[in-house]
Parts: structure tokens; sequence; C-alpha cells
């Protein structure tokens, strides 16, 4: 940037990154503080200042109402805003970007909490996956033990200690795997716990708590791969699209960053295995029938996935609704699948793949006739299985699947 530009530019707020204590901030982010008119923060974080002679504002809840207060008073005050860690790692940083103009608004960084206890650790963490539970988050059990090592920023409604319970309880196996609770880092009422999940599940910590994985041992049934077991999923009456039909399906559908449908979704097993190998796909599963839709919603939180979102309805009055898709799956449509079919791809975006799964004749027939000009193939999965019959095995056939993929 050149000193032109450097001195027209008029900023207004000035987000200041306080690592985990006031010993990790610089002279520099120090001096910004006792410059500004106006110092907002989480309270801890504004007793940093007592020396401060300006305006304090509490930030708590209502972030969005603080931020317009704090837009309106940049106009003629000089703005701090205090920020626990670094921050742009789950802070208010990013939120600040869509309020404040790029030339209007600077942000000095810090260390996050996380890299904290891996100083105090004296371990590296260009390995680890990062997740944070606030703001109510679903916690992703499955990716989070499918890490080789794993942070979690937990919060007063899932803290530390109580999420090692859910995953123990989730996934038995995962208890031996070696771990550290972090508890008020950088306070004087820090606290390292150290040892197996089975012994932290015993712990009380509290929300300001941090949940570190260490890599485990040896292998845990908690592994996302293509074609989970169907045991996995509640299901009514086999309507559940069976694990090795669904490993075809999902690899037709292309799945990847950005928006699918599960339509006629039942136990949803489609959706929910896709939005397992993909963390940063959304997933919009759709089913009308009631007690499927809450075995649905029971699936959706026993995989602890933040990124799956039911809804009860029928597709047809739905589909003009739901964002552009990159995938869409439609398990089932009855009598209306061809109409289905044809408005859901509508609403598919350029390249984006509509994947059909057909046991009936009449399903069949009826999908031949649609979207000539986007058809792209129809594959036919037959699948046997291992059957006893007295003291021999056989093999049982189930009924054929074919699938029917088109793309835009």
């Amino acid at each position: 940037m050149t000193r032109k530009c450097q001195m027209s530019r008029k900023i207004k707020v000035t987000v200041i990154g306080c690592g985990v204590s006031l010993e990790c901030m610089s002279p520099h982010a120090r001096e910004k503080v006792m410059q500004a008119d106006v110092l907002a923060g989480g309270r801890r974080l504004l007793d940093f200042f007592p020396e401060f002679k300006g305006r304090k504002i509490v930030i708590k809840s209502g972030i969005l109402e603080v931020i317009s207060e704090l837009k309106k008073l940049s106009e003629s005050k000089r703005i701090a805003i205090l920020a626990s860690g670094d921050p742009l790692f789950h802070g208010i940083g990013s939120r600040l970007g869509a309020h404040f103009r790029d030339s209007e608004i600077v942000i000095i960084p810090n260390i996050s909490a996380m890299q904290s206890l891996f100083s105090k650790l004296r371990i590296s963490w260009d390995d680890t996956a990062l997740f944070t539970l606030h703001g109510g988050k679903k916690a992703p059990y499955r990716n989070i033990l499918n890490s080789n090592k794993a942070v979690i920023y937990c919060d007063d409604k899932v803290t530390a200690s109580g999420l090692a319970a859910e995953l123990v309880a989730k996934f038995p196996d995962c208890g031996s795997r070696n771990a550290v609770i972090a508890e008020n880092l950088g306070m004087n009422e820090e606290k390292l716990y150290k040892g197996t999940l089975n012994k932290l599940k015993r712990c009380k910590t509290g929300g300001l708590s941090i949940l570190l994985l260490l890599p485990a041992e040896g292998l845990i049934d908690s592994s996302i791969s293509l074609g989970l077991d169907d045991s996995g999923f509640i299901h009514d009456n086999r309507m559940i699209t069976h694990s090795e039909v669904r490993a075809v399906v999902l690899s037709k559908l292309r799945i990847g960053p950005g928006i699918m449908w599960d339509i006629g979704a039942a136990s949803g097993s489609v959706g929910i295995e896709a939005a397992s190998l993909c963390p940063a796909l959304d997933v919009i599963a759709v089913e009308s029938d009631s007690k499927r839709f809450c075995q649905l919603q029971k699936n959706i939180d026993g995989f602890g996935l933040p990124n799956v979102k039911a809804l009860h309805a029928g597709a047809l009055e739905t589909i003009a609704d739901l964002p552009d898709a990159r995938a869409i799956f439609i398990g089932g449509g009855g009598n209306d699948i061809k109409q289905i079919v044809e408005k859901a791809f509508r609403k598919l975006i350029p390249g984006g793949r509509l994947v059909v799964t057909a046991v009936l004749l009449e399903t069949k027939a009826a999908l031949t006739k649609c979207l000539k000009n986007n058809f792209l193939e129809a594959v036919s999965i037959s699948v046997s299985r291992s059957s006893t019959l007295g003291s021999s095995r056989l093999m049982k056939s189930e009924n054929s699947v074919d699938i029917y993929v088109y793309q835009k």
C-alpha cells in the first residue's frame, strides 16, 4: 500500500486479539486500547483494563445489536474491540467484516487458546482437526474421532468433560483414547487434566474448556466410509437404502462442498453418510411420513451432524423453497416420481447431479421418460447375502435396485 493510500485510510475499528492472558498482548495492542474512545468486549477481557477511562460496552448475547451500536458510534468515536485468543479463529473478527469496509477496520492477531495448549504440551498442531461447539453447534462425533488429533472448543452447554462422556457413550471403544482437557487457560484458575476419555468424563469442568484428543493407538468403531452398516441407522420396515447401494449412489452423486438434497429421506442414511464424508456439504433431508421423520431426526442426532437439516414436508410442495443444489438424491416419490424429478432438476446448479433409486417396475418406467436430454446412465445393483440353512450357508438374493443418474 502506498503512503498516500495509508494517509487517506480512516480506521474506525481496531479488533485486538488478547490471546489467553494480558501478558500475550503486545505494547502496540495495549496502546491501541488506550487510544480508543470506546472499548468493547466480554466482561473478563474488559477487566484487563481497569485504568481505561472511556466508555466500556460489555458483549454478551445479542452480538448483532452490539455491532450495530458500535457501527453508529464509529462515525465519531475510535472503537477498540477485545477478542479472546485470535479474533479470526472462531472469533468476532469475521462477523465484523460484514459490517465494516476493509478500509475501516484493522485486526491485530494473537495466539489462540488451542495454540497455547499445544505449546504447554510441547507437541505440534499442524495435523490437528479443529471443532467448536459454541453457539449450540452439534458435536460431529465421527469426524472428531476419525481425526489424528482433534481440538474441540466447548461451552457451558457442553463442557469438555461432558463431551468426553458423550463420545464414550456413543462409541465405547474410544474410552481408552488419551486426551487432555484444558480449563481456564491463561487464568489463575487454569487447570490441565490428562488421561483417557473414560477418566476425563468424570471430571467436573466449566464452559471455558477445551478437549484435545491425542492420536488413537488402535482402530475405533467410528470410521467414516462408503456404505456404513445399516444397523447404524434407525429405520422402519427396511425403509433404508442398503449399504452396498448407498455406496454406489454416493459415488454417482459426486458429493463436495455445497448443498445436497435427500428427498424421501426415510432414515436419512444417504444424506447422513454424505454429510459425514464431506463436512463442507450441507444436506437438507425431506421426509413426509411422521414416524420416519422422527427416526430421521434421531439418526441425525445420533451421528452428531451439524450439517444435516431435516424437513417434515412433502417433496412437491417443498422443492420450490429449497436452495439450489449441487447434488440431489431421490429415494422415494411414489406416483409423483416423474414430476418430482423434473421439478427438482430445475434447482440443480450447472454440472450438478440428480440420482434416483427405483425398485418397482412402475417407477422404473416413469424414470425412463424423464429428462432424456440430461440422462447420464442407469445402473442395476443386485446384492446377495450369506444366510444359514441348518448347518450350512447359502447366498440369499435381495431385490435388485436400479440407479438412474442425470446431470445438468
